[in-house]
């Protein structure tokens, strides 16, 4: 019998979505390479003349392309794509049960939003947890739209970010943010971070975060990519295909074929800029890097189901199962390699790109060994531990043992 409590109570491991874990698993290895990349070779971290040397070297020219033309913008999207998917899995379970489920998800919000300024401030500048409790917001307040409305709004909102960036271009707001990216500032922020002091450091990263991303309004416009995309992936889930894989697969695969073939083309006429017009450019961009993160979803999803090829893709899942975790110790690991304070590597501005990607994946394989030898003796990631019992006012056991059976 289901107890009152249930209502609010957090999902068990069995009532976990595995091709949802596998897609997180995925997504987070996409965010750590695009993030372990473009931050150490252009001005959030070098200098000018170091980021225009990065670029002029044709030993980069390989990873530069690949980085752009298969991973940016496609693993942000996924990730943020999920987010929406997770938000109506668990708006249904909850109301199931016949919680509350505007008390309990505000509060992982605003818990979530809590996490992402610690992160942006004392962790790693350029966090996307805080943007996503404020897209959260929204999404909340939009739950209520007609499913066909909000994935039509949803698809529009996927070229709101060229559009929004040249109104703010155009109203000075652009200029403002340039001011983080001067030859001045960027050769400062470079000084700090290999050899300033924490303190300093704290310093730049509020300016990266108020100057950069507040003033400039860049942060309210990625706000708006995020929603869109969280407005498409609650849409999947309202459209009932999660419960209908199995019968889904043949139309998953033409999908896939038709994401997959158009994203990689479109992508790879975005990467080596053959649109002079920049706003077509992004435009062109901004579909063809969300139809290749439909294509690598539906990928997942379809070896995921697949007797031969699952193997291929489960080991992602545990990944995914502790992403709150998993994403925040990134940021821990790419300031140990950014950043000279407290022993770090102090490499900013000076890392070839292949050997970003090869720390980036080494470092992500790690990870994925972490995360199986956590969750065989625990039954959640640390800080999805305390989100959990932050959320719910209650911490659960978290040793596996202690699991009722």
């Amino acid at each position: 019998m289901t107890q009152p409590a249930a209502g609010i109570a957090p999902v068990t491991s069995s009532e976990r979505i595995g091709e949802l874990d596998v897609l997180r698993g995925f997504a987070l290895l996409g965010v750590l390479v695009a993030n372990l990349f473009w931050f150490s070779a252009t001005y959030f971290s070098a200098s000018l003349e170091q980021m225009g040397a990065f670029f002029a070297d044709p030993a980069n020219a390989p990873a530069i392309f690949a980085v752009d033309w298969l991973v940016s913008d496609k693993a942000n999207t996924t990730f943020a794509t999920l987010f929406g998917m997770g938000f109506w899995v668990q708006m249904q379970r909850i109301e199931q049960r016949g919680g509350a489920f505007a008390a309990v998800y505000l509060r992982r919000l605003f818990i979530l939003m809590a996490l992402g300024l610690i992160n942006i401030l004392l962790i790693w500048p350029w966090d996307i947890l805080f943007i996503y409790s404020i897209a959260g917001l929204l999404l909340f307040l939009l739950r209520k739209l007609p499913a066909r409305t909000m994935l039509a709004i949803g698809i529009v909102l996927i070229f709101a970010r060229p559009v929004l960036e040249l109104l703010a271009a155009a109203g000075g707001f652009e200029a403002i943010g340039e001011q983080a990216f001067s030859e001045a500032a960027a050769a400062q922020r470079n000084a700090v971070f290999v050899s300033g002091t924490y303190p300093q450091w704290v310093g730049e990263a509020w300016q990266l975060f108020w100057t950069a991303g507040m003033r400039s309004l860049e942060i309210p416009i990625w706000v708006v990519y995020a929603l869109g995309r969280f407005m498409i992936g609650a849409s999947i889930v309202r459209s009932g295909w999660l419960e209908r894989i199995p019968e889904v697969l043949p139309q998953l695969r033409r999908v896939f074929w038709a994401c997959l073939l158009l994203g990689l083309a479109g992508e790879a006429v975005f990467s080596v800029g053959l649109i002079a017009d920049d706003f077509l450019s992004e435009m062109l961009h901004a579909a063809s890097s969300y139809a290749l993160a439909f294509g690598y979803g539906t990928g997942l999803v379809l070896f995921f189901n697949s007797a031969r090829l699952r193997g291929m893709v489960e080991c992602l899942a545990p990944v995914g199962r502790m992403a709150l975790t998993n994403y925040m110790t990134q940021g821990v690991f790419i300031g140990f390699v950014l950043y000279g304070f407290h022993g770090g590597m102090a490499l900013a501005g000076t890392i070839g790109g292949t050997t970003t990607l090869m720390a980036a994946l080494l470092f992500f394989i790690a990870q994925v060994a972490f995360s199986h030898l956590w969750l065989a003796r625990y039954r959640f990631g640390p800080l999805e531990w305390l989100w959990r019992g932050l959320t719910y006012g209650k911490f659960a056991p978290i040793r596996r043992e202690t699991e009722a059976p």
